[in-house]
């Protein structure tokens, strides 16, 4: 494209002006490359010439042979101006320019030393912006390792041991599922409560058995519960008295209870606030520290780091800086010291009576698998297995235990008839089997499917920022 282009040069007493707009702040047009090459009339020497640029502060000007000034600009967006202004003796312009009669030199160099400033202080904080936001992410990493050391590595156990062969302490299985399981009581452990209340008998199991198939009523034998956890007391308060009619309950009963529309909201809130009343018990223990320094850490870190991105902010507006350039550095900040946060908020560490007491059931857990291969090992009677076995409920191996009990009662001479829910658990042939937990588990996974179901966010180089008032401009691409 060609353009001639008239009156265009500003002839002051002490100087000429060439101030033009290439491209305007009207331009839509986003353009990959801008070059602009201005050849003056005659011929002069550089240091005869200021020549500065106004736009994107990544944008080139420079000075070459036969009086041709370049300005080049890569990656202009729409919206973005392109800007020349260019001083140079008065003796290279004939008549037919815009005369002013006034000297105008010192001024347009103050005003360009001006923008120029202000042009450094925005690349400078340019720089500082783009350096600072690997810095906040390394800082922040460096803040979660370090979060870590001090307040969520575990302790190392008192005594390390393969086996533990007996109970290692007096708790009830649900408070031991909060030990050792980071998901929490479960299903399986109202499956372990109720089968400790059969052992303790505050409850007994009869087996009903009707055309379809095989179900199990939990009857109570002992209404007196005051020597009992406060979960165990609810357990059999929500599941004889609220689902059944007081003296017992069915498997089916509470299959049915769930699954009803009026009922399965009550359900729900009876299992969140018997699992509440398990975590009350459990913190009896003292198993996990309280502890949150961590958390203040975090987030006395974190809010240091904002506040000095927020005084950078404060500083960029006092010197005229735009202030989105730090919108990356904020996002930065923000994401990484959000997941500090959370991450310190969630820390749980043991104390050593937490640590030493998960040793001992980690043991007890592999001694309950591997105990069929200990030729020494003195076989426990049934009291002991059962009380044993709902242990191995809550700890998720119950059905390896009684595949593995299994052949070791079938090769000894010992009779279910005394026990207290194992009896309850072999086939017409006599033979153990998990008949009896596989029924319990899939009505409490099933009842529990419907309930979640159903209730179910100047002299060359840079660009500067200033000028703008120079002639010419246009919307589109190459409008000069």
């Amino acid at each position: 494209l060609e353009y001639q282009l008239k009156n265009v040069i500003n002839l002051y007493n002490d100087t000429a002006e060439f101030y033009w707009k290439f491209f305007d702040e009207s331009n839509t047009s986003p353009i990959g490359h801008v070059k602009v090459e201005v050849v003056l009339p005659g011929e002069v020497s550089k240091e005869e010439l200021k020549v500065f640029g106004h736009g994107p502060l990544d944008g080139k000007v420079s000075i070459q042979e036969n009086s041709k000034i370049v300005y080049e600009v890569y990656r202009l967006s729409s919206g973005e101006m392109v800007e020349a202004r260019i001083l140079f003796p008065t003796s290279l312009v004939h008549k037919g320019h815009k005369i002013i009669n006034e000297n105008k030199f010192a001024e347009i160099m103050k005003e360009e030393l001006g923008w120029a400033k202000k042009a450094d202080r925005e690349k400078n904080f340019n720089i500082l912006g783009i350096l600072l936001i690997p810095l906040i992410i390394l800082l922040n990493i460096f803040l979660a390792i370090r979060l870590y050391f001090k307040y969520d590595k575990e302790l190392k156990p008192e005594v390390e041991m393969d086996y533990y062969r007996e109970l290692p302490q007096d708790i009830t299985p649900a408070v031991l599922s909060k030990l050792m399981s980071i998901q929490g009581v479960g299903t399986k452990d109202i499956m372990a409560t109720l089968m400790d209340l059969v052992r303790k008998k505050y409850l007994k199991i009869e087996e009903i058995q009707d055309r379809k198939k095989k179900d199990y009523k939990f009857i109570l034998i002992e209404s007196d519960t005051k020597n009992l956890k406060e979960h165990e007391s609810y357990l059999i308060q929500w599941l004889l008295y609220s689902i059944g009619d007081g003296r017992s309950v069915t498997l089916k009963e509470i299959k049915d209870y769930a699954k009803s529309s009026r009922t399965q909201r009550s359900f729900v809130h009876n299992y969140n606030n018997w699992a509440k009343k398990v975590g009350q018990e459990f913190k009896k223990y003292n198993y996990f520290g309280e502890s949150k320094e961590g958390l203040k850490t975090a987030v006395k870190v974190i809010f240091m780091e904002l506040g000095a991105i927020f005084l950078l902010l404060v500083l960029g507006i006092l010197f005229r800086v735009q202030w989105f350039i730090f919108i990356p550095l904020l996002f930065a900040a923000g994401f990484t010291g959000f997941g500090v946060i959370v991450y310190s908020a969630l820390i749980r560490k043991k104390t050593q009576a937490g640590v030493n007491e998960y040793t001992k059931w980690s043991a007890f857990k592999r001694f309950l698998l591997h105990f069929s291969n200990m030729k020494d090992y003195e076989i426990p009677s049934i009291v002991v297995w059962e009380h044993y076995l709902v242990y191995a409920i809550s700890l998720g191996v119950a059905e390896k235990v009684i595949s593995k009990l299994k052949i070791i009662l079938s090769n000894q001479d010992m009779s279910l008839s005394n026990s207290t829910y194992l009896f309850f658990m072999t086939d017409r042939s006599g033979r153990l089997n998990s008949s009896l937990f596989n029924s319990f588990d899939k009505v409490f996974s099933s009842a529990f499917a419907n309930t979640s179901t159903k209730s179910s966010t100047g002299s060359g180089g840079g660009f500067s920022s200033g000028g703008g008032g120079g002639g010419g401009g246009g919307g589109g691409a190459g409008a000069f």
